[in-house]
C-alpha cells in the first residue's frame, strides 16, 4: 500500500525535476544562455522585419484587395467606389466616402446608391492568429437601401453563389435548428467587443411596402449595449385587406387610406455576455414620451418600461435549452380585436423554461406567467412529424377571489365592471390533441371556488336581473337597434309553459342539448367545435351553449372581441355557479328576446310572422324551421325555394331533423318536416321593397359555402332593412 503511494505521488515530482534540470543544468549553463540569447535575437530581427514590411506595403495590400473586390462587384453590375482608404493604428483599416451602387439604375429608377457610408473604421484582431476577428467596428452616417419590385431589384444581383455548395450545406444529418443556433453563436462570438453605429438607416422595400430601421445611436463595449432604434412601415392595402375591413367597419364612412404607417421608436439599454449568450435589457420610450407604442406587433400595444432577462441559452441533448424571464410594467392595449376600449395592465411579467428543435417545442410546467396578482404556471408541447400532436395546461394555485378580480386588466371588463368578492378561487386547464384524431382531442377547463366564496358587491352587470321584468336592448356594430321589455308588460312575451314543448326540444337539440344538466358551459360542444375547426382552418363553428348566448344577448352585445368573449365566459360561470337564475327562467327569456329574421324578436314574433300562429301551436316541422335559422337569422331566404319553402338542402335544417329522427324516429311522421311559409312572410321576404341583405351578411354566407375570399367582390350590394318595423327603438 505504501508503494502505491510512493508512486503516485512522484510523478509530480519527477515532472518538477526535469524542469529545474532543464532551467538551471541547461539554460543556466554558458552555452544555454548562448542559445536563448541567440534565439531572442533572431525572433526580434524577424518581427522587426515583418512589422515594417507590413507597415511599408499594407497600403498597397488595401489597394489591391479593393480593386479586386470592385472588379467583382463590377462584373455583377455595381459600382464600389471609395473616397479615401487607409490604415488607422497598426491593424486598423479606415474608409471614408464608401459607396455601392447598382448601375443598372437610371435617375428615373429608385435605389441606385445600394449601400453608403460617410465613414467606416474597422480593427482586427491578428493576436489569435488561427481565428482573426474583428476587434472593433465603427461607423458614420451609414444607409443600406434595398428594393425588391417587379422588373428591378437593385441587390438580387448581390445574392447568389455555387449552388451545389448550398444544397451540400442543406443536406446535413444535424437538426437545423441547432445548427442554425451553432451558426448565430460563432458569429457572435466573433462579433468585436467594441461596436459603434451614429446615423444609421436600413430599409427594405417590395410590393407590399417599405420598412426602415433608423439607429440614431448604437454603442456596444465590454459587455455593455445601448441603442435607440425607430422602426417605421408603410404597407400598401390590399384588396384582401378592404374587404376584411367592411366587414368589421362601424359605418360607411370609415375606409382604409391607400398606404398605413406603423411606427415604433424606443431606447435599448443592457448588457450582453456573447461568450454564453446571456444578458439584461431594459426598453424604455426616448424623451418627451410616456410609452413605447408597438403597432407592428399589434395595433395600439404599448408600455411604459419593458425588462427581459436570459439566464441561460445552449444546447442541450440535442435540443436549443432557454431560460428566460422579464415582462412589462404599464402594458396597455388599443385593439379592436381585443376590446372596445382601453385596455390596461400594471404588471405583467413571466420565467419561460423552453426546449427547441427541429419539429418539437416544448414550454415546460416551471414556465409562470403573472399578471398583476393572477399567477399561473404554464406548459405547452407541440410534436411535428406525420401526426403532429399539440397540448397545453395552465393551472392557477389558488388565490383569494378578490385578489382575482382586482387582478383582472383595467378595461377588459368595460361591460360587467370588476366584482369584489370573498372567499378563494383556483383553475386548472388542459388541452392535447392529434391532428389525424381531432374528435378525441382532451380538453378541460374548471374553476374551483372555496366553500366560502361569494360575490360581495357586483360591477355594472347582476344577472339576477333576469328574475323579473327587465328592459332588453339589441345592439348591431355599436348602435342600439331594438329595446323592448320582457316580461308582462310587453304585449309579444310568451310564459315558457305557452310556448310549444316541441320548439323548446329543437332549440335545445340544435344549440346546446345538455343545457338543463351542465353549469354554463358543454364540453363536448368545444370538443366538437375545436375539430371542426381544425379541419377545415376557419372558425367554421361555435361552442357557445344558451346560457352564454343570453349573457351575450341580454348583457354584452354582438361585438365580437376577446375581451366580450372573456366577460361573456366569466359572468356566464358566476350566474351557473351560483343558480342566481333557474333553469327554466334562462330558457324562458332566451326564447323571448334571440332573433329570428331581420327586425324580428322573440318566439311569438316568430311564430306570427313565419306561420300565423301562437308560440304554442306550432308542430315540429315549424318547430325545427325555426330553431334551425337561430345561428344565422338574418339569412334566412338563402335557405327557401321559390314557394316560400325549406330547401332541401338547407344543412341547418336537415341536421337538426336527423337528430330528432334518430332519437324519435318511431313516432315522428316525416311528411311534417316538409315546412312551408305563411304567403304573406315569402311575400314580405321576398318582395320588391325587400332589399338585398347586407354586404357583411353575404360575404359571411359565401365564406360558408365555401367561396375564397380572395375571389369575391360583394361592391354595391344594398342594406338589409328589418321586415318589422323598429317601432321598438328607444327615443333617443
Amino acid at each position: 500500500m505504501n508503494s502505491d503511494k510512493s508512486h503516485h505521488t512522484t510523478i509530480p515530482a519527477r515532472i518538477l525535476a526535469w524542469i529545474k534540470a532543464f532551467w538551471f543544468d541547461v539554460l543556466g549553463s554558458p552555452k544555454g544562455r548562448k542559445i536563448m540569447k541567440k534565439t531572442a535575437w533572431i525572433t526580434g530581427i524577424t518581427l522587426t522585419v515583418v512589422l515594417i514590411s507590413w507597415i511599408a506595403f499594407r497600403g498597397m495590400l488595401l489597394d489591391w484587395a479593393f480593386k479586386k473586390a470592385a472588379e467583382k462587384l463590377d462584373r455583377k453590375g455595381y459600382s464600389l467606389v471609395c473616397k479615401d482608404k487607409g490604415f488607422t493604428y497598426l491593424f486598423g483599416v479606415n474608409l471614408q466616402g464608401l459607396s455601392l451602387n447598382y448601375k443598372a439604375a437610371n435617375d428615373t429608377q429608385p435605389g441606385k446608391t445600394v449601400f453608403a457610408c460617410k465613414e467606416l473604421a474597422v480593427g482586427l484582431n491578428v493576436w489569435k492568429f488561427w481565428d482573426i476577428g474583428l476587434s472593433g467596428f465603427e461607423t458614420k452616417e451609414m444607409s443600406l437601401n434595398l428594393i425588391n419590385l417587379p422588373n428591378y431589384c437593385n441587390y438580387c444581383g448581390l445574392i447568389g453563389g455555387d449552388r451545389k455548395n448550398n444544397e451540400t450545406q442543406t443536406k446535413s444529418s444535424k437538426d437545423p435548428i441547432v445548427s442554425l443556433f451553432q451558426q448565430l453563436e460563432s458569429w457572435i462570438g466573433k462579433a468585436p467587443n467594441h461596436l459603434e453605429m451614429t446615423g444609421t438607416a436600413l430599409s427594405l422595400t417590395d410590393t407590399t411596402g417599405t420598412i426602415a430601421l433608423n439607429l440614431p445611436n448604437t454603442l456596444y463595449r465590454n459587455d455593455a449595449i445601448q441603442l435607440q432604434l425607430k422602426a417605421t412601415s408603410l404597407k400598401r392595402v390590399t384588396t384582401k385587406d378592404r374587404k376584411e375591413h367592411r366587414r368589421h367597419r362601424k359605418n360607411d364612412q370609415d375606409t382604409l387610406p391607400e398606404i398605413t404607417q406603423k411606427q415604433i421608436e424606443f431606447v435599448l439599454s443592457g448588457d450582453l455576455d456573447k461568450d454564453d449568450l446571456t444578458g439584461h435589457v431594459n426598453i424604455t420610450p426616448v424623451k418627451n414620451q410616456k410609452y413605447v407604442s408597438i403597432p407592428l406587433v399589434l395595433n395600439g400595444l404599448g408600455f411604459s418600461k419593458a425588462e427581459f432577462e436570459v439566464t441561460e441559452l445552449g444546447e442541450s441533448f440535442g435540443a436549443i435549452h432557454a431560460d428566460l424571464q422579464g415582462g412589462f410594467t404599464g402594458l396597455q392595449v388599443d385593439d379592436e380585436r381585443i376590446s372596445d376600449t382601453l385596455v390596461q395592465i400594471d404588471s405583467a411579467h413571466g420565467r419561460f423554461v423552453c426546449d427547441v428543435k427541429d419539429g418539437f417545442f416544448e414550454l415546460d410546467s416551471q414556465s409562470l406567467v403573472q399578471i398583476n396578482q393572477i399567477k399561473a404556471n404554464l406548459f405547452a408541447q407541440y410534436q411535428g412529424g406525420n401526426n403532429p400532436k399539440y397540448a397545453l395546461g395552465i393551472h392557477m394555485p389558488r388565490l383569494r377571489a378578490n385578489d382575482f378580480f382586482s387582478s383582472l386588466p383595467a378595461g377588459l371588463f368595460r361591460n360587467i365592471g370588476i366584482p369584489k368578492a370573498s372567499g378563494s378561487l383556483e383553475y386548472r386547464f388542459q388541452f392535447a390533441m392529434e391532428h389525424e384524431k381531432p374528435r378525441d382531442c382532451v380538453l378541460e377547463s374548471q374553476m374551483w371556488p372555496s366553500k366560502d366564496f361569494s360575490i360581495v358587491e357586483w360591477g355594472q352587470v347582476d344577472p339576477r336581473i333576469m328574475n323579473g321584468n327587465f328592459t332588453y336592448t339589441y345592439w348591431d356594430k355599436g348602435e342600439p337597434v331594438a329595446q323592448f321589455e320582457v316580461g308582462s308588460g310587453n304585449g309579444n312575451f310568451t310564459p315558457l309553459e305557452s310556448i310549444s314543448k316541441d320548439l323548446v326540444r329543437c332549440v335545445l337539440r340544435s344549440e346546446d342539448p345538455d343545457f338543463f344538466h351542465h353549469q354554463g358551459f358543454y364540453m363536448d360542444a368545444f370538443r366538437s367545435s375545436i375539430a371542426q375547426n381544425y379541419r377545415q382552418k376557419r372558425f367554421a363553428r361555435g361552442g357557445s351553449t344558451i346560457s352564454m348566448q343570453l349573457v351575450k344577448n341580454v348583457f354584452l352585445g354582438r361585438r365580437k372581441t376577446i375581451a366580450r368573449k372573456v366577460e361573456e365566459i366569466l359572468l356566464t360561470w358566476l350566474m351557473e355557479r351560483r343558480s342566481l337564475v333557474s333553469k327554466n327562467r334562462m330558457m324562458e327569456v332566451y326564447l323571448n328576446v334571440i332573433e329570428w329574421g331581420p327586425g324580428i324578436f322573440g318566439a311569438t314574433e316568430a311564430a306570427q310572422f313565419y306561420f300565423h300562429k301562437h308560440p304554442s301551436e306550432l308542430n315540429l316541422g315549424e318547430c325545427t324551421f325555426l330553431a334551425s335559422i337561430i345561428p344565422m337569422p338574418k339569412k334566412v331566404r338563402w335557405f327557401l325555394d321559390s314557394n316560400g319553402c325549406v330547401k332541401s338542402n338547407n344543412g341547418h335544417f336537415r341536421a337538426l331533423k336527423n337528430r330528432l329522427l334518430a332519437k324519435d324516429s318511431g313516432s315522428i311522421d316525416t311528411t311534417i318536416f316538409q315546412v312551408c311559409l305563411h304567403p304573406d312572410a315569402w311575400n314580405r321576404l321576398k318582395g320588391p321593397a325587400k332589399k338585398r341583405e347586407t354586404l357583411e351578411v353575404i360575404f359571411d354566407n359565401l365564406i360558408e359555402m365555401g367561396y375564397p375570399e380572395d375571389e369575391m367582390n360583394m361592391d354595391g350590394v344594398d342594406e338589409v332593412e328589418p321586415i318589422i318595423e323598429p317601432k321598438k327603438l328607444p327615443k333617443h
